[in-house]
């Protein structure tokens, strides 16, 4: 047994009055803490408290010892038969729901991933010669999306056996993006199964907002004070939009030059 008699040495080694140079040393080696200003009595009573606690983990070694060794070896405790098991949880492959996500990255990547029910996999599986499995993506900004309306399309080929997700570099930050995952047929014609939510891509410069966010502590609650103006006068619109061309064709008619600087289109959809 390592600590056989360790309490017992202790007790006479504190009966040869050691100085409290060496309490202190031999108190250091056995990990207690000792403080600075400690006088030897205090010290002395530290030791007593160890020794203490010394004898209770004696007994309590030496009754396991006996009790261990009365048992008979054929029939070894149960105690000492259980040993952990360890578990290992795998993730699964698939959760067989039919989903398709599409996620922000940053201004300029999205990320989309997908899952299968079995009924979705065997008609992927079970496609014509000459099909291909698709995903695309959609530019949706400002837009009510009905399957062909989208500003931009992006599109790539993907493989349903060895793919599960994908990073897409996207052209427009600040933009609203949209999913679908389907096949082509031979004539080319694009078949819609899966289409994801719609996610925005953050902005790649600070808000032009100017409004003043103010927080009372005390209420919890936020007061926003409206600026003196935008910080750019230019009216955004929609491509072939009229919004915002009543005050210019107005200034027009009553004789003032026509500034054409002043209106400018949304990012997304631009030059379609």
């Amino acid at each position: 047994m390592a600590n056989d008699g360790k309490s017992a040495s202790l007790k006479n080694w504190l009966k040869s009055n050691p100085t409290i140079q060496e309490l202190k040393s031999k108190a250091k080696k056995l990990g207690l803490k000792v403080k600075r200003m400690m006088k030897k009595r205090e010290v002395v009573k530290l030791f007593e408290d160890y020794i203490k606690k010394l004898e209770k983990f004696e007994e309590i070694e030496l009754n396991n010892k006996s009790s261990s060794s009365s048992s008979s070896p054929s029939k070894p405790s149960k105690d000492i038969q259980r040993t952990p098991q360890e578990t290992t949880s795998e993730i699964p492959q698939t959760y067989n729901k039919d989903k398709l996500v599409l996620m922000p990255v940053n201004p300029n990547w999205i990320h989309v991933y997908w899952d299968f029910s079995e009924s979705t996999r065997n008609i992927l599986k079970n496609l014509p010669n000459g099909t291909r499995t698709v995903l695309r993506i959609y530019d949706v900004t400002f837009i009510n999306f009905k399957g062909n309306n989208a500003h931009r399309t992006f599109e790539i080929l993907i493989d349903i056996n060895n793919q599960k997700n994908y990073y897409f570099n996207v052209p427009m930050p600040n933009a609203d993006y949209m999913s679908e995952l389907g096949y082509l047929t031979r004539d080319g014609r694009f078949v819609p199964i899966l289409r994801s939510n719609v996610c925005r891509t953050p902005s790649n410069s600070p808000s032009q907002s100017t409004r003043e966010r103010w927080l009372d502590i005390r209420k919890k609650r936020k007061i926003v004070n409206p600026s003196d103006g935008p910080v750019i006068k230019e009216v955004e619109r929609v491509a072939s939009s009229i919004f915002g061309l009543e005050r210019e064709i107005s200034k027009t008619l009553s004789g003032k030059s026509f500034n054409w600087q002043l209106i400018s289109v949304f990012r997304s959809g631009r030059g379609i």
